[in-house]
């Protein structure tokens, strides 16, 4: 649950240009990404493709498969933010007609191919609310209609089902609160990185904060303040947040990764990993009833990460097909439904969606190079459909 996608679940916000509190400017940021450059992906040198485990954003390029210049490089693990640039697979059954607001926006004939349903956007879909409202790097697309940002934000990655908005303006982390437009500020001055990765029903924040070169640390914010959440010694990542105010996310213990979950009273609570505990693990997101999904590695130093989902309780479960399968879940309705992708043993990655305790179900292939972002309620889900000349908004049914 992602406010009401996941970015994500997901979701990643632009390193902001001028780090603000309030009106009050406390730094500089470097160069923001154009807007409209291709999403994150990754491969070998002179290759383009998906690639949910890449530790990059914007801007990126591979060399010698690794990334280059201006990435992420977190060691092969990945830590919420980039977290927010997962594949993410979303399942749509039943999906009513939207109902368009009165006035203003483009209308869009959505075109079907499949099970996939375009948008007629040109850009990717990171979230959409349980009242249908699609939104897309720089638009909402609601009842068929393409409709500006609220409240000034130039960027968008996150909206709940009061119309909130989180996202950026200019390049610095943005809230829109359906009156007011709100600058999210940094944890310290010199941290002029800040990623917004999840946004509640009742308008509280999560995410990172970090200077660079430095040692990111996780946060919440609601009306103004932010606060730094524990850690156990190391660097912190919030992925999401419950309307509980129960955070998921990781907290690092020298080089491996730990999923976690903090109360609403701050309190950490550590989250089971696969196989003997050892390896890196992350929570993507969380459901009102504090169940949380994401990955978790089999041991220290397997390239062996499995999709999982964690009781309220922290008791883990891989979720997948029988038999096993390298993948990710990246985002989690409040109904219990994650989708994420899987890469089964002799195929290639593919995007799924599984209720709780039913079947795997996949994207299928024939609509072409599908990555999803984030799933509502009703089971609605937004993504990403590739294509060789750019990325469109898309529905999977």
């Amino acid at each position: 649950m992602h406010g009401g996608p996941a970015a994500a679940a997901p979701r990643w916000l632009p390193p902001p240009a001028p780090v603000t509190t309030g009106s009050e400017s406390t730094g500089t940021r470097p160069p923001v990404p154009a807007r409209g450059a291709r999403t994150p992906r990754c491969g070998r040198a002179g290759e383009v493709r998906p690639c949910a485990l890449c530790t990059v954003r914007p801007g990126c390029t591979i060399v010698d498969g690794r990334p280059g210049p201006g990435c992420l490089d977190l060691g092969g693990t990945m830590s919420a933010i980039a977290t927010a640039l997962l594949v993410t697979t979303l399942a749509v059954t039943g999906a009513a007609p939207l109902a368009g607001p009165p006035g203003g926006g483009t209308t869009v004939t959505p075109q079907q191919a499949g099970v996939v349903v375009d948008l007629g956007v040109e850009e990717c879909a990171w979230d959409v609310n349980d009242r249908g409202t699609v939104l897309t790097t720089t638009h909402l697309v609601h009842g068929g209609r393409v409709l500006p940002l609220p409240g000034g934000l130039t960027t968008a990655r996150l909206i709940n089902d009061r119309g909130q908005v989180a996202g950026t303006v200019d390049g610095q982390a943005a809230f829109w609160d359906g009156s007011r437009l709100w600058m999210v500020g940094a944890l310290a001055p010199d941290h002029t990185l800040v990623y917004v990765t999840g946004l509640s029903e009742r308008g509280e924040l999560v995410g990172t904060s970090a200077a660079w070169g430095g040692e990111p640390a996780a946060f919440r914010w609601r009306n103004g303040v932010m606060t730094e959440l524990e850690g156990l010694g190391g660097r912190t990542d919030a992925s999401d947040v419950n309307d509980r105010g129960q955070v998921v996310g990781a907290a690092w213990v020298g080089d491996t990764q730990h999923a976690v979950r903090w109360e609403t009273d701050g309190r950490l609570v550590q989250l089971a990993g696969l196989g003997d505990g050892s390896g890196s693990s992350l929570a993507t997101a969380v459901d009102d009833r504090g169940r949380a999904a994401g990955y978790s590695y089999l041991s220290a130093g397997s390239g062996d990460v499995r999709p999982v989902r964690w009781s309220a309780t922290g008791a883990v479960a891989e979720v997948g097909p029988q038999g096993g399968a390298l993948g990710v879940v990246a985002d989690l309705s409040d109904r219990g439904r994650a989708i994420g992708w899987v890469a089964p043993p002799g195929q290639g990655q593919q995007a799924f969606a599984q209720d709780s305790g039913g079947p795997v179900r996949y994207v299928d292939p024939a609509a072409g190079e599908v990555t999803l972002m984030a799933v509502n309620d009703a089971g609605h889900a937004v993504g990403c459909l590739f294509t060789d000349v750019g990325e469109r908004a898309i529905l999977w049914r």
